[in-house]
């Protein structure tokens, strides 16, 4: 069984979709602190950040507010009509917003994957994505490239969880706007 764990991205390119195609569960987890300079409200396209502008300070992701959903939504429907397919889904909460358009994305791109939230907890770094896996049932974690910089490998081999990590070389780089 293997589980993959993210962020609720706002907009997510295509790696994000590839790394969900290729789990059985893919988490999403709102019940940590918002990144800011992050991809919970942003991305990256033609050069270019779209952003949806956010409330301030230090809150988790499943708290955060966007401030102007729909003055920021058609200035980024304007560059990307495609985008419209996501109108309804685009509110205050900026939780609610990326996990529609992530869910709506998902069945827009034919991907089966089973879609699961996280939960609060005092756990942190990997002892938390150990104990979503654990809780799900995993034989395998699927991780983002750059797990290899902060995970602790050692806590997953004691539970028998394999970690592999996303071939960031063979991942499609491509916005959500062109696979559309």
């Amino acid at each position: 069984m293997t589980v993959s764990i993210h962020q609720p991205n706002f907009i997510p390119y295509s790696g994000f979709f590839e790394k969900m195609k290729a789990s059985d569960i893919f988490v999403i987890m709102g019940n940590c602190q918002y990144e800011k300079g992050g991809y919970q409200n942003r991305f990256y396209h033609d050069g270019a950040w779209n952003t949806m502008s956010v409330s301030a300070g230090m809150a988790p992701i499943i708290r955060k507010r966007y401030l102007n959903p729909v003055q920021d939504w058609k200035r980024i429907t304007d560059k990307y009509p495609v985008l419209h397919e996501f109108d309804e889904l685009i509110s205050w909460d900026l939780w609610r917003t990326n996990t529609a358009i992530i869910v709506k994305a998902a069945n827009l791109l034919n991907i089966k994957t089973k879609i699961v939230f996280d939960y609060p907890t005092d756990l942190k770094g990997t002892d938390r994505l150990v104990d979503i896996c654990k809780k799900n049932g995993a034989t395998k974690y699927l991780s983002g490239i750059s797990g290899k910089n902060y995970l602790d490998q050692k806590l997953f081999e004691e539970y028998k969880i394999e970690v592999e990590f996303q071939d960031e070389m063979k991942m499609d780089k491509r916005a959500l706007v062109e696979l559309l």
